[in-house]
């Protein structure tokens, strides 16, 4: 047992005894009311997904009984009114995962004592938000003082900083699904949300909920706590619909229950009519208007999946939409082996509102956040929005390419004619033109059609030298590159084409 050692050190149980105590109940911060305490298994309130079920002494299994208890305990003060359930539950999952790997490379010991070279080892598998993930439950443990850490590894936590994740920007430049949609993939999956509602394959909730993802890009924990008290449908003197305020939970605030942070909101013109036709289909299956105090996606099958029932609680709305995305799937085969992350449809609205110039303020407002910092984590710019960007910049583009200061001539007029001097095309067949001092042959041939001491010739190959930066960009799109590396050479092709025009005058 020399991979870990320390492992099985003792703790002192004076200060075991006077640190760990297991209380009765803890107050949730998410349910606003006291659980009792079941070590083997405990619902919790929860935010993201109505309730959260925690097997502590199941997980914990991988430690000694001592340090299964500290473990518990530090659970269990984060419960008790300090973090949201959804958090903790992240941090005990997380836990969980380290020790049974830690004591499976132990050949089943327990753990008594979490050292520096155990942890040092298993980030060095797992990615740097695992890392991150483990290293704040680990700080947390500290923090309350609780036994079973080894002061080695807590000097370490104490003076390294936490690993720096990979950015949001460069997971979508890496994986193509994960990318901002376009407009016209975005309209596309709206209108088949709308064959599939018109068709009845699409009952009026799951139409609800598509729409709420796509055109207000809500989190499926928002639309979870949603109740119908928190629907405002407006209309005229004549009964007809004018709009729809929704009051929507803001479900990142910390140590804050989500329904305790929220805030009014206007719903697009198809959202309102597809809230107003889901409040219609709830009242039909009720036979009366559902209680406020009642969550909006409370639509279900029953148990023969033959009928539909209300009831007071919500779905899960993560499974809704797995469910219901298969049948977008099945009539778009864009999206037939692409997993739709709610995420995304997040990244894309912030996307096309940045690249439309909203200011920081805005895209906070439609991300339904109350700070601008993790807004850089969501805008990346989609093809369209690239080409969108260039389209506006193309008359300041044209003075630049413009601003030839080479000359264009004949090959006898040359002020070297030597062939030192001489430059040549990529495919060193012929010559594009000539150097009038001394060639420094960077970036030769294309980054001379920028330069002052260029002189191009009348009978240059210069079509050839446009149509290997026009094959590279191809090769570069084909093969999935970042718009980045596909317009790397866009102002040399520019200047090149200008070069083309003035000789053909």
């Amino acid at each position: 047992m020399d991979k870990f050692p320390g492992f099985d050190g003792q703790i002192d149980r004076k200060i075991w005894t006077e640190t760990v105590q297991i209380p009765e109940q803890v107050y949730s911060v998410d349910g606003k009311r006291f659980i009792h305490v079941n070590l083997d298994r405990m619902t919790v309130p929860s935010d993201e997904r109505g309730e959260c079920t925690f097997y502590l002494n199941e997980k914990m299994a991988s430690f000694s009984a001592m340090t299964r208890a500290s473990a518990n305990f530090i659970v269990l003060q984060a419960l008790d009114g300090k973090r949201k359930t959804s958090t903790v539950a992240r941090w005990a999952n997380e836990l969980s995962l380290f020790s049974r790997t830690v004591s499976e490379a132990l050949n089943g010991q327990l753990i008594s004592v979490i050292t520096l070279n155990m942890y040092l080892w298993y980030c060095s598998k797992k990615n740097a938000s695992q890392e991150k993930l483990l290293r704040s439950t680990l700080l947390w443990w500290i923090e309350e003082g609780a036994p079973g850490i080894h002061q080695e590894l807590v000097a370490h936590l104490g003076i390294t900083p936490p690993p720096k994740p990979r950015g949001m920007i460069e997971v979508q430049n890496a994986v193509p699904s994960e990318r901002p949609l376009s407009m016209q993939q975005t309209h596309g999956l709206l209108e088949d949300v709308a064959q599939l509602y018109l068709s009845g394959r699409f009952n009026p909730q799951e139409n609800l909920l598509w729409r709420l993802m796509l055109s207000e890009a809500m989190r499926p924990s928002q639309m979870r706590l949603m109740r119908f008290e928190d629907i405002d449908v407006i209309r005229d003197e004549d009964g007809r619909l004018i709009g729809v305020r929704l009051h929507v939970a803001l479900v990142k605030q910390s140590g804050l229950s989500a329904r305790d942070y929220m805030r009014w909101y206007e719903a697009s013109a198809s959202v309102s009519q597809a809230i107003v036709d889901h409040l219609k289909f709830v009242e039909q299956l009720l036979g009366h208007k559902p209680p406020g105090a009642w969550e909006v996606f409370c639509v279900r099958k029953s148990i023969d999946r033959r009928m539909l029932k209300v009831e007071r609680d919500s779905l899960d709305i993560q499974y809704l939409i797995a469910k219901t995305r298969e049948h977008i799937a099945s009539i778009n085969g864009d999206f037939e082996d692409i997993d739709l992350f709610n995420r995304r449809f997040k990244h894309t609205k912030l996307t096309h509102l940045a690249a439309s110039g909203a200011p920081l303020e805005v895209l906070a407002y439609a991300a339904y956040q109350t700070s601008t910092i993790s807004l850089q984590r969501y805008v990346n710019l989609t093809e369209e929005a690239y080409l969108g960007f260039e389209r506006q910049l193309d008359q300041s583009n044209e003075l630049i390419e413009n601003a030839f200061r080479g000359k264009v001539i004949q090959r006898s007029e040359a002020t070297h004619a030597d062939p030192e001097h001489r430059v040549t095309d990529p495919t060193m067949e012929d010559d594009v033109g000539s150097c009038s001092v001394e060639p420094c042959d960077v970036l030769a041939c294309f980054g001379c059609y920028g330069c002052h001491r260029f002189e191009a010739f009348v009978d240059g190959p210069h079509e050839r030298v446009e149509a290997i930066l026009v094959a590279e960009q191809t090769r570069a799109m084909l093969a999935g590159m970042p718009q980045e590396t596909i317009h790397l050479r866009d102002r040399m092709l520019a200047q090149v084409r200008h070069v083309i025009r003035l000789i053909k005058g």
